[in-house]
């Protein structure tokens, strides 16, 4: 039989995961005011090409790049590993991403989100992330996808 420690330990696991969906979810939904809540105070995001940002004024600023370069986005968050020690954890999964641009290009983008965790007051936030993309596959929208082969 589980322990209660092990329930906990789920459950900050589930918590911590859902996490990472809300944030993908806003991104997605272009509903950014809300996305500094998702976070420390004292936050760093390492995001590559798409620019560093530190704190809530730094995720806000994020937040403004994402509504002015990023006409549409999808991200699929998969094999996530999560490992909580105490009111800290640290969490890596997979990503892959349809963006499509304010200026018509996209492409499909595949990566990790490689995460730190802190639980503040009870609830689980980023407060340190990183965005790897690993594989790139670019859509220009005068000729459409590459090899690209409808399903029905």
């Amino acid at each position: 039989m589980a322990s209660d420690d092990s329930y906990a330990r789920l459950a900050d696991r589930l918590a911590i995961q859902d996490l990472r969906y809300r944030y993908c979810y806003l991104i997605d939904d272009v509903d950014l005011d809300v996305l500094p809540e998702l976070f420390t105070e004292d936050v760093s995001l390492d995001y590559g090409g798409m620019g560093t940002y530190e704190g809530h004024e730094g995720v806000a600023a994020f937040a403004d790049f994402v509504e002015s370069e990023l006409e549409r986005t999808t991200h699929l968050v998969t094999n996530s590993l999560i490992d909580v020690d105490g009111d800290r954890a640290t969490g890596r999964h997979y990503v892959i991403s349809s963006i499509t641009y304010a200026d018509g290009t996209g492409g499909w983008r595949i990566g990790q989100y490689v995460d730190e965790y802190r639980c503040v007051d009870g609830e689980w936030l980023i407060s340190d992330g990183r965005m790897r993309f690993t594989h790139s596959m670019d859509y220009d929208p005068e000729s459409g996808w590459p090899d690209f082969t409808p399903h029905r």
